[in-house]
């Protein structure tokens, strides 16, 4: 696994530049440069707010020889409609052995698993901030500048969904609002701090990206969880305490207000309506194995193949169990209506729904065990593996973690691959000419889709 130590933020981005410094290059390339006043607005808002990340982005602009102001504007973005993750959380008393869970089904178009590898994570350690596991998921963004955190050395563990919204403004994005508080924080009620007193950053939209908005789901060793539901002006947290231990989450908001914050309903933009039933059917099964959930339950939920559509009727929407599937709406995604579309010549759809219906990874945090389980591709075909993560995070229930487990954390662990040219982003793209000419192919025809989506779904 691919650990970057450093002694300060500035050296942090100076390592990462040294070391893939041509592959940063060639993205700065590929960005789209922001007016002055976005990169003034932004540049103060990292200034004040995040200064840390500030630090970073110069250090790598003085090992690279990019403008920081380019690197202001190569912020993570996603340029295709709705991705379709499905995540839940579980905590005590909703679980057995009164264990902590996290989980996320990451749904994204097929071919991303060419950029973002067999093994997408890394971990970050930084002198005076806490060690944290992270998943490499910024895409035509800034690879591993811009990592999601998913569990610390604390246990505070994260997953999100993408959300589309219009109550938007400037502000800190995501990203940094997670990396602050893996850095900072131990438990959720330190998450939630964090996003209740920093400015949030949302791009307005429904479509194209979107995944610069989110659904934040947290937990911790302690065995609190809580869900937080957010625009640019509106904040909701529901905590798991509310819902016997138990929350569900894809990609619309369920508890905040929509009418404050913007968010589309199945009736306007018939590609959500999937994420409506997804979240219904989650529910269904987290409330079935109340009180029994463990990683073989898990397993059984996030492979599930089943629709509910009984959320859908209050949108004047009626589907029976029986007729052709809603697109998007099961928790393990395929693109079930592929060949339909396509004899029927519909291009355009069959590509949509191999775009937004394919889960790509699933991960299952546990941090009481300092485990994170994973696996690649569909849960129906594909068991996950468990990952200790004690050592690697220096986390301080390591010790009383080891003697619990039902694994050996001493075997040869998966993540070991032969070689490390598939596990990371930018490692391809530093590599052989075969691969920077195929990424280069794919990162131009997904600017071409950004923009083709830009016109059919805006006009």
């Amino acid at each position: 696994m691919l650990i970057i130590e450093a002694t300060s933020d500035y050296e942090f981005g100076f390592l990462l530049g040294r070391k893939f410094g041509e592959a940063y290059r060639r993205i700065a390339r590929l960005v789209r440069p922001l007016t002055c006043d976005k990169v003034r607005i932004r540049k103060e808002f990292l200034q004040t707010h995040y200064p840390q990340a500030g630090e970073r982005l110069y250090g790598l602009a003085r090992a690279t020889g990019i403008e920081l102001e380019t690197l202001l504007a190569a912020r993570p973005g996603n340029p295709f409609p709705t991705p379709g993750c499905t995540n839940f959380a579980a905590v005590p008393p909703a679980t057995r052995d009164d264990r902590v869970y996290l989980s996320w089904n990451l749904d994204l178009p097929p071919w991303f698993r060419y950029t973002m590898g067999r093994f997408p994570f890394y971990v970050r350690k930084i002198k005076g901030c806490k060690p944290y596991l992270c998943l490499d998921h910024s895409f035509m963004g800034l690879p591993l500048m811009y990592g999601i955190g998913v569990m610390n050395s604390d246990g505070l563990c994260c997953v999100y969904n993408a959300v589309g919204m219009t109550d938007g403004g400037d502000g800190l994005t995501f990203f940094e609002l997670n990396n602050m508080m893996m850095e900072k924080h131990a438990d959720v009620k330190g998450a939630v701090g964090v996003m209740e007193t920093n400015p949030r950053c949302v791009l307005p939209g429904h479509s194209a990206s979107i995944l610069m908005n989110a659904n934040l789901l947290l937990a911790d060793v302690k065995g609190d969880a809580a869900l937080i539901e957010y625009s640019h002006n509106h904040l909701e947290v529901t905590p798991a305490a509310d819902h016997e231990g138990l929350l569900a989450s894809t990609n619309h908001h369920q508890f905040i207000d929509r009418k404050k914050t913007g968010g589309v309903a199945p009736a306007d933009q018939p590609l959500i309506a999937g994420s409506y039933v997804r979240l219904s059917r989650m529910w269904e099964l987290l409330r079935m194995w109340h009180g029994r959930i463990d990683p073989f339950i898990v397993q059984s939920i996030t492979s599930d193949h089943s629709s509910d559509y009984s959320a859908l009727r209050e949108h004047g929407i009626e589907r029976e169990w029986y007729e052709e599937r809603i697109e998007d709406s099961t928790i393990c995604a395929h693109p079930w209506n592929l060949g339909q579309h396509l004899r029927k010549g519909d291009i355009e759809g069959a590509l949509t729904e191999s775009m937004i219906s394919t889960t790509l990874y699933g991960i299952l945090l546990d941090p009481r065990r300092c485990t994170m389980w994973f696996h690649r591709g569909n849960p129906c075909r594909n068991l996950y593996h468990p990952y200790w993560l004690g050592e690697i995070l220096e986390m301080d229930n390591a010790a009383e973690a080891r003697n619990k487990l039902d694994y050996d954390p001493d075997r040869e662990m998966y993540y070991k691959e032969k070689d490390s040219r598939d596990r990371i982003f930018t490692r391809p793209l530093s590599d052989s000419p075969k691969a920077i000419k195929t990424r280069g192919r794919l990162m131009t025809f997904m600017a071409h889709l950004d923009s083709y989506f830009e016109r059919r779904l805006n006009r």
